[in-house]
């Protein structure tokens, strides 16, 4: 962490209003969220002793090696579980009892000492398209049918999708889903394996996502608005001022799509279509887990154990109902319908996978403009907007990833 970096971080826990007042000192929780997601996690923890504050992007950097003690945390919320097993970050972090389904423990587990390092407080699915059901009458369930109904729509001058391409995650997501549905045995080495991102399979799921995106009228305002177009704005787009049937986004779209919807506006859900002749794809699932560094002691662990522990359904209940929250721990209930059942597809080892951006390390890891985001964001750019033939773009995108992952030369 640089002197900006631990500079931001600082100031963020002057504004939750840390004081070095006597006794105990309240645990310091580090966060990745900020907003919405932010505002409802205080809430869950406004009757205790902690203090938290939001390190965005600088939170790996603040647990490896922070150069800022009083910006330590004790406890801290991870979105990607492959920083256990960053060295300097393993050996700061508690073993923690975890009560998760085997799948999700293996991801906490730290490969230098084999040991469990957090527990998973919350957790998302990936793999839904919402939509308006005047709109899609009759859901596709392949994604041969979704795109010949994607080409109808367009043709009869009905933007059958929104695409919030300027977040470049919502964009691996799309990458990630439709790599599942051919090729799960591929996806799941890609983090590890930097050679198999020349993989044929590889190549297929670029060209299917340029095939739909070079697709002409797709989103409203067409592809170069769809650059400059936010994932809440996407949302929009479908469920508030009607100029788009569809979009493929997580669970925790429905706060936003309840929030905003017009009224009387139904919302529908679907699962992310896989190719005709296979298996259903498995679902990409996300989260973000809890970890405690050993410096916090008996009390960071304890922590943990209440924030995830059996007895938390009463005070995560709120936050289940207001949506955005899904849980592995099955006390917690109260979800509003149209994301209730999917929990259980969450906990099925053998039908989940991890979101692959989020477990890329090197030169694919990074945010907007970083790594595969920015891959992707340039493949939709020369389809949906430059009118690149697809060959062309996808395979400028595989010389991208094969040279971002430093494996040599795509096969």
């Amino acid at each position: 962490m640089d002197r900006r970096q631990a500079l931001a971080v600082l100031s963020g826990l002057a504004a939750a209003g840390l004081a070095g007042c006597g006794g105990e000192p309240p645990l310091r929780i580090a966060v990745v969220w900020s907003g919405w997601e932010l505002g409802r996690f205080r809430k869950v923890l406004e009757r205790e002793p902690v203090v938290v504050y939001s390190a965005g992007d600088n939170i790996a950097a603040l647990l490896r090696n922070p150069v800022a003690p009083a910006a330590t945390p004790d406890l801290a919320i991870v979105p990607r579980p492959g920083l256990v097993n960053d060295p300097d970050i393993c050996a700061r972090l508690q073993t923690i009892p975890s009560t998760d389904p085997p799948y999700w423990q293996s991801l906490m587990r730290c490969e230098a000492d084999g040991a469990v390092k957090g527990a998973w407080f919350k957790v998302a699915h990936k793999s839904l398209v919402w939509y308006r059901p005047e709109a899609v009458p009759d859901p596709p369930a392949r994604w041969e049918t979704w795109l010949e109904l994607c080409r109808k729509r367009a043709r009869d001058g009905h933007p059958p999708l929104a695409i919030a391409a300027a977040d470049g995650w919502v964009l691996t997501d799309w990458f990630e889903n439709v790599l599942l549905g051919i090729d799960r045995a591929t996806y799941s080495t890609l983090h590890r394996r930097p050679q198999d991102w020349g993989h044929d399979s590889v190549r297929e799921a670029f060209n299917r996502l340029a095939e739909l995106w070079g697709i002409g009228d797709l989103v409203p305002g067409g592809g170069r608005q769809a650059l400059v177009t936010q994932f809440h704005d996407s949302i929009l787009d479908v469920f508030r001022y009607g100029r788009a049937d569809m979009l493929a986004a997580p669970d925790f779209a429905w706060p936003v799509i309840d929030r905003y919807r017009s009224p009387g506006q139904m919302a529908w859900r679907f699962s992310f279509p896989g190719p005709r002749g296979r298996p259903a794809p498995p679902v990409v699932v996300g989260g973000d887990a809890v970890v405690a560094l050993e410096s916090s002691g008996d009390r960071g662990r304890k922590f943990v154990e209440w924030l995830t522990g059996e007895d938390a359904s009463e005070r995560l209940g709120s936050w289940a109902a207001a949506g955005g929250f899904l849980s592995l721990n099955k006390s917690v209930r109260g979800y509003p319908q149209p994301v209730r059942g999917l929990v259980p597809e969450l906990e099925r080892d053998d039908s989940i996978e991890f979101d692959l951006s989020d477990r890329l390390t090197g030169g694919l890891a990074g945010g907007d403009g970083q790594g595969l985001w920015r891959v992707l964001t340039e493949l939709f750019a020369a389809v949906a907007v430059d009118g690149q033939p697809p060959e062309q773009a996808v395979d400028r995108a595989m010389g991208a990833v094969v040279a971002l992952s430093g494996s040599g030369r795509p096969s």
